[in-house]
Formats: structure tokens, sequence, C-alpha cells
């Protein structure tokens, strides 16, 4: 999967659970609690798990990341993601949970205005983002990319059938990692497990509730820092958050970052430094938080008045924090942010 990085962030939960390399057994008369740590989808992934059944419910978490990163890797040449964009615009047999996410993504730009597109992977590997040979392309190749950036290119039929027209590319790891979480949170309470927390690569994925009813509480990690300059509480729930700061590179003293508008080809320039969107979904949350950044905090606003299923809390450049009035109560200022101002609309 292309290292479509989502922001890390740094997790403070309520009882204590640290996140250790390795796994570690905890039991005691009131818990049993299991810990893993692997790497997949390019990125460290931490899993905790409360229960009777909490080794076997973090082994069932495991299982599914590494089923579902075989099934939408864009650079492994056995996966369907890779094998469609190879395809030459010929009819493809996919997976089904790959259908499904193809086609909640087509589903996620029409409601985002354009703003997430799973076909902007043509331009990622313009501009070097997918191995690291970083590059300002010249105009004129960016114009010809912009030519197959269309989630309408993605044509799907029936029994998982899916062709790529206008040589378009498609890499779902702006929208994966959030899938994941979900569906290994799905795994986990199936599994047995009575409750616990998913960090997968920056994407927070809390499962179930806590049986003393508290809720979890999740720190945004700070720009450029080791620092969270917030805080939400939260019960069951993904969170998940971009910015530019962690991915980019410096050419002729000017900064690029990996997030790029689907409409212009080059990096997103919008009023915001971080963006983190709060929700049920996980897939939605992911792709939204790319979306967002790009819009900016007016876009955010209107699009959560719009109905959309999320909440946010984004950092503006002006040292502002916005967040809708849902999350007053909920959402504080780290110690050391004092300087910051939290705006609710």
């Amino acid at each position: 999967m292309k290292r479509f990085a989502k922001l890390y962030i740094s997790l403070i939960l309520i009882l204590g659970i640290i996140l250790l390399t390795g796994c570690e057994k905890n039991t005691s008369d009131s818990d049993k609690k299991y810990t893993s740590q692997i790497f997949a989808l390019d990125t460290v992934i931490d899993i905790t798990a409360f229960g009777e059944k909490a080794e076997d419910a973090i082994k069932a978490a495991e299982d599914e990341i590494r089923r579902l990163e075989k099934v939408f890797s864009a650079t492994d040449e056995q996966s369907d993601i890779y094998k469609l964009n190879n395809a030459e615009g010929t009819e493809t047999v996919i997976d089904s949970d790959a259908y499904i996410l193809l086609d909640y993504s087509k589903y996620i730009n029409t409601i985002t205005g354009g703003n997430f597109d799973v076909t902007v992977y043509p331009l990622m590997k313009l501009w070097g983002f997918t191995d690291k040979e970083y590059k300002v392309p010249e105009s004129d190749e960016i114009k010809e990319a912009l030519h197959r950036i269309n989630s309408e290119n993605i044509i799907l039929t029936e029994n998982y059938t899916v062709k790529l027209q206008n040589n378009a590319q498609v890499d779902l790891g702006g929208i994966a990692k959030g899938y994941i979480a979900d569906k290994a949170a799905e795994a986990m309470k199936e599994a047995g497990a009575e409750y616990g927390i998913i960090s997968l690569g920056g994407n927070i994925r809390t499962v179930g509730a806590k049986p003393s009813g508290e809720d979890y509480s999740i720190g945004i990690k700070a720009p450029d820092s080791a620092d969270y300059f917030a805080v939400i509480n939260t019960g069951e729930c993904s969170v998940v958050t971009s910015g530019a700061y962690q991915r980019n590179f410096e050419k002729d003293g000017k900064t690029y970052h990996h997030i790029l508008d689907p409409e212009t080809g080059y990096p997103s320039q919008s009023d915001i430094v971080s963006a983190t969107i709060i929700g049920t979904d996980g897939a939605l949350c992911d792709a939204l938080s790319t979306a967002v950044f790009i819009g900016g905090s007016e876009y955010a606003s209107n699009l959560y008045k719009q109905g959309v299923n999320f909440e946010y809390v984004i950092l503006t450049n002006e040292n502002q924090v916005i967040a809708p009035e849902s999350l007053d109560g909920r959402l504080s200022l780290a110690e050391g942010f004092e300087n910051l101002e939290i705006i609710y609309r």
C-alpha cells in the first residue's frame, strides 16, 4: 500500500493502557490484558485488548489486518488493487472488500465535492511520494496526470467486477486504514474482547466500551512535536488526523507536502495545519481527514452542517482550534498549549 501516511496521534487512556513493543500479558482478578505490536501497512500497529479472551482477540485482529493488506496494497503484485491498476482498462474481478471500498470511495468523492479521490495515485507517483524519489514535476506533467484523476473513471459492475478507464489508477491508502481498523475491531469483539484499542499508523480505533463507563481520552499530536496539543474524551469510535508536516520534502528552499489537491495537482493550500476527524465510521473518518485538510476550516464546518456523520478538531495556521459545539465539554487543551484558542462553530 502506498505510504499515504496519517499523522501519528499520541494516545492517553484513562485506565493507563500502554502500547508496548512485542507482547505482554497482564492478568489480574479484575482484567486480563494482552498487548501486541506488529508492522503492517507500512507502519507500526499497536493493539491492546482486555478480557478473558484478550489474546485470541488480538490474534484475530492481526489476521484481519494482514488479510486486508494483501487485498488493498497498490505495490504488491499479488494484490487485487495492483492487478486492477495493471489491467490496462479491462474488466477485473476483485475481492469483495476492495469492491466495497472502491464503491464507498466514489460516494465519499461525491459528498466531499471531489476533495477526496482515490484516483490521485498517478499524481502521488509523479511527485515521488510512493517511492520517496521526491521531485517537483513540470507543469505539463501535472496537467497530463490531472486528465486521469476522476473517480468517474472507476466503473463498477456486477459480481465484483471493476474497470478503470482513461488510464486511471487507484490507491486506497487514504481510506483503507480506517476501513481495516473497523474490520479488525469487529474481529476482536467476535473473538471475545471486552474492550480495547487499535493504533494503526495514526488511525486510532477504540473497541467496545469500558466496564467502568469512563470515556477513552485521546490526545492529538502537535505539529513538529512529540507532545499533544488537545485531548478529546470519546466512546467507541475512530479518530484520524491528517497534517502536512509528517511527509514532505524541500526543494530550492520551499517545502512540499504529500496531501495533493486533486483539482490542482499540487500540495493543498488551506488554513489548516492539522485536521482530526472523529466518528463511528473509520473509512469515512480516514477519507474526510484528507478532504477537510484540503478544503479548509470553513469547508469542514459546512460539510458538518450538511449532516455528514462526523466531528472534527482543526488546528489552523492562526493558532485557533476549530470544533463543532458537540465537542464542547469533551475537548480540552493540553498543558503548555494554553496559547491556543478553541472556537466552537
